[in-house]
């Protein structure tokens, strides 16, 4: 991929997943468990805990909870009110260290009642990820999960804690479970699934990933991970035609080869007044620089004579299609519509060589006709006329053509505050 790591780390720090944060149930230490009592010597420190952390004072709270725990022997019932409101208390100091083997001795005591349980193991596996204690982080997300089915932030800890263990099958396989029938997954999952499929080169998986990301997170730069991991599996000038025109739409072309492979495609695929038109896009926006910068300007030139043919036979355009026999004349004619950008006519020429048949490349002819409908907004026909693509190769990127689409139809994901 293009980008090493999709600034994973960041955007989990960013979505308050990385912080013992919210949620936690105040320690049930008011309450007795029937048939326990607790001794005098434990009994009265504790309730000066109670009282100073009632009040937020949390060092003087822990002072009289070390204070109960010196007193010895005590009953189990004892040390677990000592832990219950041991864990609590440090928690609120970020003395994560010291708050971690407190609330574990708390939930295996026994005394934690059921229905409190869970909040418990969330509360452990946000500690072991501060502690980066990521064996345990797994162990208590799990238990969490089982018990809060389709808990995002808690899954997502699970996943990366996974990750970081180099377990990225066991990551790919959380989030898949996680995210499967969401209808809107979390994006942070999505990530950690991409980053997985990545290091098992599962190139599938790390484009489902992707394709998710775009269509409930319609980004950029997620868009151009997608395209350049496209890239990579394109070869023929017919396909690329059709990708980097995708490219385009979604303004993830930025380097110079790029906007001239597309222009070299395009002007042997008989588009030289598109060709012209992406060249001279990549000059006004500073692509090109120094050696490239002067090739484009010459190849510029060389595209331009060639876009003053089609300009000047456009003059005749609509009497030509009108008086063709064939419907690859039409399809012609198609083109010569599409390279000058007059889309709704593209689509037209194109429909009436599609329906007259006897096209040479209907594949091809469909694609034209997909990304002229696109681009006029017509979008139910854009996704039927990628839908008509039959050839494996070019289907792949039609796929990525009919998500554009349907991104483009439903309302893009609200993007976070700052801050």
């Amino acid at each position: 991929m293009k980008k090493a790591n999709l600034i994973l780390m960041a955007a989990m720090a960013a979505a308050g997943v990385m912080s013992v944060t919210g949620a936690l149930l105040a320690p049930s230490a008011a309450v007795a468990a029937e048939g326990q009592k607790l001794g005098a010597k434990v009994a009265k420190p504790l309730r000066a805990a109670q009282e100073a952390m009632t009040e937020q004072k949390w060092a003087e709270a822990i002072a009289h909870i070390d204070e109960a725990a010196a007193v010895q022997p005590q009953t189990p019932y004892e040390s677990f009110m000592v832990d219950e409101l041991g864990w609590f208390a440090r928690i609120q100091t970020k003395d994560y260290a010291g708050a971690e083997p407190a609330l574990e001795r708390a939930i295996t005591s026994g005394f934690v009642p059921e229905a409190d349980l869970p909040q418990r193991y969330k509360a452990m596996t946000q500690l072991n990820y501060q502690l980066k204690n990521y064996p345990k982080t797994v162990e208590y997300g799990k238990k969490y999960v089982a018990a809060v089915p389709g808990s995002a932030d808690v899954g997502a800890m699970v996943a990366h804690a996974q990750y970081l263990q180099n377990d990225f099958a066991g990551a790919q396989a959380t989030v898949q479970q996680l995210t499967a029938g969401s209808s809107k997954p979390d994006e942070q999952l999505l990530m950690i699934g991409l980053r997985s499929s990545y290091e098992l080169q599962d190139r599938a998986a790390t484009m489902r990933s992707l394709e998710s990301l775009v269509r409930y997170y319609p980004q950029q730069k997620y868009w151009e991970d997608l395209l350049t991991n496209q890239l990579y599996e394109t070869k023929t000038e017919r396909d690329l035609r059709v990708l980097y025109r995708l490219m385009a739409d979604t303004n993830t072309l930025d380097k110079p080869e790029e906007y001239s492979e597309m222009a070299v495609t395009l002007m042997a695929g008989g588009f030289p007044s598109e060709a012209a038109g992406v060249l001279e896009r990549g000059l006004s926006a500073g692509v090109f620089q120094a050696e490239t910068k002067t090739r484009a300007e010459s190849e510029l030139k060389r595209v331009r004579s060639a876009a003053d043919a089609d300009r000047k036979e456009l003059a005749t355009a609509d009497k030509a299609l009108a008086a063709a026999n064939t419907g690859n004349e039409m399809v012609a004619m198609g083109k010569l519509f599409f390279s000058v950008g007059e889309y709704a006519k593209a689509a037209d020429a194109i429909q009436k060589g599609l329906a007259k048949g006897g096209v040479t490349d209907t594949d091809d002819a469909n694609a034209l006709l997909g990304i002229a409908h696109a681009r006029s907004s017509r979008y139910p026909e854009a996704l039927a006329a990628f839908g008509a693509i039959r050839d494996a190769k070019l289907n792949e990127v039609a796929r990525l053509w009919k998500l554009y689409v349907e991104t483009k139809q439903a309302p893009a994901a609200p993007v976070p505050a700052a801050g």
